[in-house]
């Protein structure tokens, strides 16, 4: 049951005062209700894992993280024999895949663990945001917002939406993965093998809110591809901007073959990304990803969801562990029950897309985290995304930046930045220079 008031599309972001005394104390500075739910099924948050957190087998610097709740045993099992039981705790794409699947898919849910920890410079400009972050152009763009979650209190969609692509994952983050097609009938095949580098100038403590907003630019991506072997040298760079409007997002490719950067002017919106095999499309990256300008973003609210959480066994997988025929390794994969927030996105008037209905479940504190519905233009339901969440604990990084997809229509399912077949995550708050991320740049590293 959902239990926030719908609200019409574009409505007007408006913080009464008293809604901004409570975070911090009733809610979170995030805007995630503190108290438990009255099942007890929810816990209170207490303050999540606290940086000092060691737990046997953590190496510090390795790249990856010792599971914290490596003792805890499974509540209980979701089956296609009992998904019934839970369905109004479970998104429309996870029933499907069990009712596909009765006899190898399952969504074993452990007890809940709200182990989301920010900085508290970062809960400070969360707090600020809520009275001086806002939405323009129709909700495309955002000002004000600055080094927090910009809207811990939504109150429309497009809120929503942006509190999910600026969230925190740390000032600068070295992911080395691989990404994996999996076809109908279970051949695998490797599409990418990456160096990704990912910085954020919106959480650079080196600035403030009005040196940020100069430029605007709140991510950089730059990737360089060491596999398979046709994509060896490749390389790409995006830059993502908070007024989308006024200072485009853009993308440049590097080809080893002609020696030369290019821009990507397709690489959005429903356009296929050719290192997934084109199985998944630019804006199913994170469930959502870039220019909200062509749906309607309705918020409906908060609800009780059993989503992927606290998964460290997960990110240590390898390839062979992880992908089974059909749907990744369920025996890998931890599910826990927690509150969401609710984005519905309807193809506005006018404009294409493939996917004209798209639901989107965030996490109330780890708000890139959940999962998404996505429906095709005859109504059926086309595609399930899942964005797993673990907290790097000793850098207070709640972490979701991979994910994987199943494909209904073809049986395909596409799984990214799989960590656990390369060098793992490393987390740094010495960020590069601005030469780095430029197509020059790019140009050089590719050719290492």
């Amino acid at each position: 049951m959902l239990t926030a008031t719908v609200l019409g599309v574009g409505a007007v972001h408006a913080v009464q005062a008293a809604d901004v005394a409570d975070l911090g104390k009733s809610l979170t500075p995030w805007g995630a209700t503190v108290a438990g739910n009255a099942a007890g099924t929810i816990p209170a948050y207490t303050g999540g894992l606290p940086a000092s957190t060691r737990p046997a087998g953590f190496e510090a610097d390795s790249g990856f993280w010792a599971n914290p709740y490596a003792d805890d045993k499974p509540l209980y099992v979701i089956t296609g024999k009992n998904v019934d039981q839970y369905a109004e705790q479970l998104s429309e794409g996870t029933k499907a895949l069990l009712k596909r699947f009765p006899d190898t898919y399952k969504v074993t849910v452990y007890p809940s663990r709200r182990s989301a920890n920010y900085p508290d410079w970062v809960n400070q400009n969360s707090i600020a945001n809520a009275t001086r972050c806002k939405t323009t152009n129709d909700g495309v763009s955002v000002e004000g917002c600055f080094g927090g979650i910009p809207f811990p209190l939504p109150k429309n969609g497009n809120e929503v939406v942006w509190n999910a692509q600026l969230h925190y994952k740390g000032e600068s983050l070295l992911t080395s993965g691989q990404g994996w097609y999996v076809d109908a009938k279970g051949s695998k095949v490797l599409t990418a093998g990456v160096q990704n580098r990912g910085e954020s100038q919106y959480y650079n403590k080196a600035l403030d809110p009005a040196t940020f907003a100069a430029n605007g630019l709140y991510l950089t991506q730059l990737n360089i591809y060491n596999a398979p072997a046709r994509n060896v040298g490749e390389g790409n760079l995006q830059k993502y901007y908070v007024d989308p409007v006024k200072n485009p997002n853009a993308s440049w490719s590097y080809s080893p073959g002609q020696r030369r950067v290019r821009r990507s002017p397709d690489a959005e919106y429903d356009f296929p990304v050719a290192t997934s095999g084109g199985a998944m499309l630019y804006d199913e990256i994170y469930m959502f990803s870039g220019k909200q300008d062509r749906y309607d973003f309705k918020y409906l609210g908060t609800k009780e969801m059993i989503i992927p959480y606290n998964n460290y066994d997960w990110m240590k997988s390898t390839p062979d562990q992880l992908l089974a025929p059909n749907h990744p390794n369920p025996d890998v994969m931890r599910w826990e029950l927690h509150r969401v927030h609710v984005v519905e996105a309807t193809l506005k008037p006018g404009m294409r897309h493939v996917q004209p209905k798209r639901r989107l479940y965030y996490d109330e504190d780890i708000l890139a985290a959940g999962m998404s519905d996505a429906w095709d233009s005859s109504g059926k339901l086309a595609k399930a995304i899942y964005t797993p969440s673990y907290q790097l604990y000793d850098h207070q990084v709640p972490h979701a930046s991979s994910f994987w997809m199943y494909d209904f229509a073809t049986g395909v399912y596409y799984h990214s930045s799989i960590v656990g077949a390369a060098k793992g995550l490393r987390v740094s708050e010495k960020l590069q220079p601005d030469s780095f991320f430029t197509p020059e740049s790019l140009a050089r590293q590719s050719q290492r």
